[in-house]
């Protein structure tokens, strides 16, 4: 299905990505992919419904792991967690808890990964 490599992602079929990912296709046709927006997700409302929301996402998540073997995945989507909090001016709330606590369990060192991932990026943020 996939090989991983040490800095990408390799997708072989779109429809094998968890629920909360979604795709942008270039003019409408479905065999090309030109975004994947690895949490399109967004609060409910209900602090209780979202944290129960947050850990199947995350359960989604670790199978997709464990099927691909690409632990890069996991740090895919904590990066756009950040980028989505950041670009709607909010703090994470109880759906993000409820998936970073959740995969914190199973991926311990992939909230340190991102962060690392992330500054690598943005050499500036280090000055």
């Amino acid at each position: 299905m996939t090989t991983e490599t040490a800095d990408m992602l390799i997708i072989d079929r779109p429809d094998d990505l968890p629920t909360f990912c979604a795709f942008a296709y270039e003019d409408g046709n479905p065999s090309v992919v030109t975004w994947i927006d690895f949490w399109a997700v967004e609060p409910c409302g209900s602090g209780e419904a979202d944290y129960v929301r947050g850990q199947r996402y995350a359960e989604e998540a670790i199978w997709h792991v464990r099927a691909t073997g690409q632990h890069v995945f996991i740090e895919c989507v904590l990066v756009f967690i950040a980028i989505k909090l950041r670009e709607n001016d909010r703090r994470a709330g109880c759906l993000e808890h409820g998936f970073v606590d959740r995969i914190a369990g199973h991926f311990p060192g992939a909230i340190d990964n991102a962060l690392v991932r992330s500054l690598r990026r943005c050499s500036k943020a280090l000055n």
